[in-house]
This record gives structure tokens, sequence and C-alpha cells, in this order.
């Protein structure tokens, strides 16, 4: 899954900021720390949208980041390297309207700090579905080839239901479905 590690220290000036926005335009934001705590992030759209105004340019742009992090930065989704994709997704998606589509953070094992954009998180989840599906399907064939006089046969020959009670296979075929990979 992509992420990104854009980060820069709390006196970083805002023109350097913008530089890098400029070469890098797939970073979904910055991180912004002081020594080895993060103060908190900002994303490349709000960062965008605040200094399109002539003015905030001009009064910003040779000053440290951190005088822009209490003006436009967000309250950061922090996540362990660990949270489930459909986990992270439910609780991104849950966060009030404003911040619905800011960027993630993610604390990795070695306590390094990653950004992860929510289009690619929802991609993810999407391939994830597709292959539980794909999954699914494919046990769904492989139940009624193996086990064909579970299944009433028309005229047509299409499988118009159980016969015997098939909660069991069902129950089995869910169980393995549920793995899911972490982020």
């Amino acid at each position: 899954m992509p992420s990104h590690n854009f980060q820069v220290n709390s006196a970083t000036l805002v023109q350097r900021v913008a530089e890098k926005f400029k070469l890098q335009p797939e970073l979904p934001g910055v991180i912004i720390t002081q020594s080895t705590q993060m103060l908190g992030m900002i994303s490349q759209i709000r960062f965008l949208e605040y200094m399109k105004l002539p003015e905030n340019k001009k009064v910003y742009n040779r000053r440290p980041i951190c005088e822009l992090l209490d003006l436009i930065s967000t309250p950061p989704l922090i996540l362990s390297e660990n949270f489930q994709i459909n986990s992270a997704v439910i609780t991104a998606l849950n966060r009030p309207k404003q911040y619905v589509y800011e960027p993630l953070i993610i604390v990795l094992s070695n306590a390094s700090l990653r950004l992860i954009d929510l289009h690619d998180l929802l991609l993810a989840q999407s391939e994830i579905l597709r292959n539980q599906n794909k999954k699914f399907q494919e046990q769904m064939e492989k139940s009624r080839s193996e086990i064909p006089e579970l299944y009433v046969e028309e005229e047509d020959d299409e499988p118009t239901g159980f016969l015997l009670d098939s909660k069991p296979l069902i129950k089995k075929i869910e169980n393995k479905l549920k793995d899911q990979k972490n982020i």
C-alpha cells in the first residue's frame, strides 16, 4: 500500500514545503515534528488552498511551518500499521465531514510515521473485497462440484436451492473469508 514519509521540522520554512508539494503532487500532506515528537499534520489540499491567496503567500512564505499548524492543520487520525484496512476505512469515514478526506498517519513498528491518502486506502479496501468475492465464488463453485446432491436441478440444469442443511458449509466459507490483510 502506498505511503509517504514527508516530515519536516517545525522550523522548516513554508516556502520549502510548498516547493516539495510542487515537485511531488502525489504527497497527501506533511507531518510536522519537533525533535522526535509529532506536532501535527497539514494536508496538501488545505495547504494549497490557504497558500493560493497572495496575502497568505506573502505573509507566510518565509515563516516556519509551525505557524501554519494552528491555522490549517486538522486533528490527525493516527493508526498502527497493524490496523486492518477495512477498520481503517470505517474509522476514517466516521470522522467529522470536514476531515473525512484528510490523510491518515500510520505508526510503523519502528515508531516512524507515514502518511496514507484516503483514496489509496479505499482502493486497497476495494481490492480486498474483490479478492474475497472471487474466493467466495470459487469456494461456492467447488462446493457445488464436490457435493452436487445438495442442489435440486430443474430441466434447465440451473441450481434452485439447497436440499440439505447447508449452514455448516456456509459458516465454513464465511470463516475463511473473514481473514483480512493488515495495512
